[in-house]
C-alpha cells in the first residue's frame, strides 16, 4: 500500500490536512530534490503590505518510494534551513541549468503564522490552477491552485521586482522570454512555473476561462501538439511595456544619484529630497531641476499606466473589461481592518447579489424613433419614462437636441401637442422680452447691476471661444471698458444672463453660469427659448451657486460618504494625502464636468444626465466612474494632494464619454445592491433580536446617512 505523504514526508503542513499529533514521523524531516524554485513569492493575508509573507515557490521530487513522486510546495522565507536556502537560491538563478539540481530538507513545523499558509502537495492532487499574469488592476501576477478535495489555499503573488533570477534574467538575457524576436516577452515568475510544470505534466488551458489551467491524467492526456503553456500565461506586451518602462526609470535614477539603490527610490516621497540633500546644494537650479524631475515622475507613470490601460481595454470584451468596475474590481480594498464613519460595510461583502451589473448603453435615439413616439397631432404616445430611459441609454442624435431638450429641460410639457407647444413658445418669448425690459431700465440707475453686467461680459468673453459658434470678433464691443471684439452670438449669452439676473434676483449672477448656458444656445439657437431651457437647467444646480457655498458642501459630503462606502481603499489614500476634502471634484460638480469632456461629449453627458433616469444625483456617480477608472494608478504612484490635483485636472478633455457613462450606470447598481443588502442584514438582525430572549450583543449595522439614501430614486 502506497503511504501517504505526510505518513513518509514531513512536508510543511497544509491548513487542509489535519496531521495526526502523535504520529512521529511528522516531525521528522527527510532530504528532497529540488528541480525549481521562485524566491519572493508571497501571501498577502490582507490588504496591508506589512502583513505580507514572502517564501519560495518549489518543485520537488521524493524519491523513497518505488515511483518518484513530485510535489509542489511553498515555503516561507523564514522557515528554510540557513544550511539549504544556497540551494533554493542557487536553482532560482539558474533555471535552465539541469544539472542543478540540489537536495535540500523541507521543514515541518514553524512559526504558527507562517506555517497556516504553507502548503506541500502531490502534482497528482491538484485539479486545476488559476494563472492570472501581471495587469493594470494587479501589478503583480498570481496562481491559484485548486486541489482534488476541495481546498484551494491563498493566491501565490509573484513580486518578480524583487525576485532577484527575474532582476539576473533582465540584466543577462534583455529580460526576454526566447530568441524569436517576435514572441520576446518579459519575464514574469508565473510562466517560468508553469512552463517548469508543463514538462513534468500534461496540462490543458480552458476554452472557456482564459486563466484556467487543468491537470490532465497521464492516460488522458492528448498525443496533439498544443501551444507551449509558458506562451500562454505571458503577461500582456503593454504591461510588459510598463514595467520595463519603470524599472528602467528607477535604473537611471540609481546612476544620476551618489545614493545606493534603495535611497534613490526613497527621494521620490515627497518631502524627503530636500532632506538628503545639503540647503546650499538645494539653491542650485540643476540640483532644483533634479528634484522637480523626482516630484513628477510618479505623475508620469500614473499617466502612463492609466493610457496604456486606455489601450488595453479597447481590445477586451465588455464581460472582461467590466469586471474591474467598483466593488468587483478590487476586493481589496473591503479586508477585515477597514474601518469607517459609516460603519463596517465589509460584513455585507459576501451577501451582496453575487451578479456582476453591466451597463445598458446602446447607440443614440434616430430622428426616425423620435418621430415615431408622436402622434399626428405632435402628442407623444410612448410615455416620458420610455423616453427618458432611451434618452438616458443612448442620448440624442444632434439633430434632435434642438426639440428634445425642450422636453428634458421642463420648456415642454411631455403631454402637450405641436398647437400646445406653438402657444407656449408665444407665452415664453413675450414674458423673455419682459424680463429685457426691466433689466434695461435697472441697469441704467442701479450700481449693482452694472456691476453684474460687468462680470457677465467678463465671463462671457472668456466662455468657449475655441468654439466655431463663439470665436469670431466681427462686431465691435458695446461696451467701451472692453477692448476686445465681440459677436452676435457673444452679445446674446449676455442679454439672456442679464434677463436671469432679473428673473431670479436672489441668486443674481455667479460665475460658472456662462458655461452651463453657452451649449444651450448654441444648440437651440433661440434666444428666448435658450434662457427658458437656461431656467430649466439652473432649478437642477443652482445650489451650486449659492454664496454660502451650502449646495456644493452638500454634494462634497455626499461624494465623501459614497466613496467611503463603495472604495474605502481609496478613501483611505485620500486621506492619507490629505486629499479627504475631494476639492479636485470641485470643479467636476460646479459646471457639470462641461471642462472635463470635449463639447459633444458634454452634450450626450448632460442630455443623460437631465433624464434623471437612475438617480437625480447621477453626476455624482459620473464623478466616482471618473475615480474608480483612475483609483489603482492614484493609489500606487500619487503620494502627495499636489500630484493627485495635478493628474486629475490634467484628465481633462482626455476621456472618453461612454467608457465613463457606463461605468457609472455600473456603479450605481453596486450602490444599489449594497444598500439593499445592509437594509436586508438589519432587518434579519432586528428579527433575531426580537425573537430571542438572549442578551449576547451583536453586531451593529450602520444606518445609512440621508445624503446616500438621497441618490436612490424616491
Amino acid at each position: 500500500m502506497k503511504e501517504s505523504p505526510k505518513e513518509d514526508f514531513a512536508f510543511i503542513n497544509d491548513p487542509s490536512i489535519v496531521v495526526d499529533s502523535s504520529s512521529s514521523t511528522v516531525t521528522n524531516e527527510k532530504p528532497v530534490k529540488l528541480l525549481f524554485s521562485k524566491s519572493k513569492v508571497y501571501v498577502h493575508p490582507s490588504a496591508s503590505s506589512s502583513s505580507y509573507i514572502p517564501g519560495y515557490i518549489s518543485i520537488v521530487e521524493r524519491s523513497a518510494l518505488s515511483t518518484p513522486e513530485r510535489l509542489v510546495a511553498w515555503t516561507p522565507e523564514v522557515l528554510i534551513p540557513s544550511e539549504d536556502i544556497e540551494a533554493f537560491v542557487q536553482v532560482d538563478t539558474n533555471p535552465e541549468d539541469n544539472e542543478q539540481v540540489s537536495t535540500v530538507m523541507i521543514p515541518s513545523a514553524g512559526f504558527e503564522d507562517y506555517s497556516l499558509y504553507s502548503m506541500s502537495r502531490p502534482l497528482q492532487d491538484i485539479h486545476s490552477m488559476v494563472v492570472r499574469p501581471p495587469c493594470f488592476t494587479k501589478w503583480y501576477g498570481s496562481i491559484v491552485f485548486n486541489f482534488k478535495n476541495g481546498h484551494s489555499p491563498s493566491p501565490f503573488w509573484f513580486h518578480d521586482d524583487e525576485s532577484s533570477s527575474t532582476v539576473f534574467q533582465k540584466k543577462t538575457q534583455g529580460g526576454k522570454w526566447c530568441g524569436d524576436e517576435e514572441k520576446q516577452q518579459t519575464r514574469w515568475g508565473g510562466d517560468e512555473f508553469m512552463q517548469r510544470l508543463s514538462a513534468l505534466v500534461p496540462i490543458q488551458r480552458s476554452d472557456k476561462d482564459t486563466t484556467l489551467y487543468y491537470i490532465k491524467d497521464d492516460s488522458k492526456a492528448s498525443s496533439q501538439q498544443q501551444q507551449p503553456i509558458y506562451e500562454t500565461t505571458q503577461m500582456d506586451p503593454l504591461i510588459a511595456s510598463l514595467k520595463e518602462m519603470k524599472w528602467g526609470f528607477f535604473e537611471k535614477l540609481s546612476r544620476v544619484t551618489r545614493f545606493s539603490r534603495n535611497t534613490a527610490a526613497s527621494i521620490i516621497q515627497h518631502g524627503q529630497e530636500s532632506s538628503l540633500i545639503p540647503t546650499r546644494l538645494q539653491e542650485n537650479d540643476n540640483v532644483r531641476r533634479t528634484m522637480d524631475d523626482y516630484d513628477s515622475a510618479r505623475i508620469f507613470l500614473a499617466k502612463w499606466a492609466a493610457g496604456m490601460a486606455a489601450q488595453s481595454d479597447q481590445s477586451a470584451s465588455q464581460e472582461h473589461r467590466y469586471r474591474h468596475v467598483g466593488l468587483w474590481g478590487h476586493q481589496g480594498g473591503w479586508d477585515d481592518e477597514e474601518d469607517s464613519s459609516l460603519g463596517v460595510f465589509e460584513i455585507l461583502n459576501s451577501e451582496s447579489d453575487s451578479s456582476i451589473p453591466t451597463h445598458t448603453r446602446t447607440g443614440p435615439i434616430t430622428p426616425q424613433q423620435w418621430h415615431s413616439f408622436f402622434d399626428a397631432k405632435g402628442l407623444m404616445t410612448v410615455g416620458e419614462p420610455y423616453v427618458l430611459e432611451s434618452v438616458f441609454r443612448g442620448g440624442l442624435d444632434p439633430s434632435l437636441r434642438k426639440e428634445a431638450w425642450l422636453f428634458l429641460l421642463g420648456v415642454y410639457p411631455w403631454q402637450s401637442t405641436t398647437e400646445d407647444r406653438d402657444r407656449i413658445k408665444k407665452e415664453k418669448r413675450d414674458r423673455y422680452q419682459e424680463l429685457k425690459t426691466s433689466w434695461d431700465a435697472k441697469v441704467a440707475e442701479d450700481t449693482y447691476c452694472q456691476d453684474q453686467k460687468h462680470r457677465i461680459d467678463k465671463d462671457v468673453h472668456r466662455t468657449d471661444r475655441t468654439n466655431s459658434f463663439y470665436s469670431k470678433e466681427d462686431l465691435p464691443n458695446p461696451d467701451p471698458v472692453m477692448n476686445v471684439g465681440t459677436n452676435s452670438n457673444l452679445e446674446t449669452l449676455k442679454e439672456i444672463l442679464c434677463a436671469y439676473n432679473v428673473y431670479n434676483a436672489e441668486l443674481g449672477y455667479v460665475q460658472g453660469m456662462s458655461d452651463l448656458l453657452s451649449p444651450l444656445y448654441a444648440v437651440i439657437g433661440d434666444e428666448a427659448l435658450a434662457f427658458w431651457a437656461f431656467v430649466g437647467f439652473m432649478d437642477r444646480t443652482k445650489g451650486n451657486f449659492f454664496m454660502d457655498q451650502s449646495g456644493m458642501h452638500r454634494q462634497l459630503s455626499t461624494m465623501d460618504e459614497l466613496l467611503q462606502l463603495m472604495d474605502p481603499q481609496l478613501y483611505k489614500h485620500f486621506q492619507r494625502t490629505d486629499s479627504f476634502n475631494l476639492f479636485f471634484c470641485f470643479r467636476w460638480l460646479l459646471v457639470w464636468f462641461k471642462r472635463e469632456f470635449n463639447w459633444n461629449d458634454t452634450l450626450t453627458l448632460w442630455e443623460t444626465l437631465w433624464t434623471n433616469y437612475l438617480s437625480n444625483q447621477f453626476h455624482l456617480f459620473v464623478a466616482l466612474s471618473i475615480l474608480d477608472q483612475h483609483r489603482d494608478f492614484i493609489i500606487d504612484y500619487l503620494k502627495t494632494f499636489d500630484e493627485i490635483l495635478k493628474y486629475i485636472n490634467d484628465l481633462a478633455l482626455t476621456m472618453e464619454i461612454q467608457e465613463t457613462l457606463q461605468r457609472a450606470e455600473i456603479l450605481f447598481y453596486q450602490f444599489k445592491q449594497r444598500v439593499h443588502a445592509l437594509d436586508d442584514k438589519r432587518e434579519k438582525q432586528q428579527l433575531k433580536q426580537r425573537s430571542t430572549s438572549t442578551s449576547q450583543p451583536t453586531a451593529t449595522i450602520p444606518n445609512l446617512s440621508p445624503l446616500l439614501r438621497d441618490l436612490l430614486p424616491q
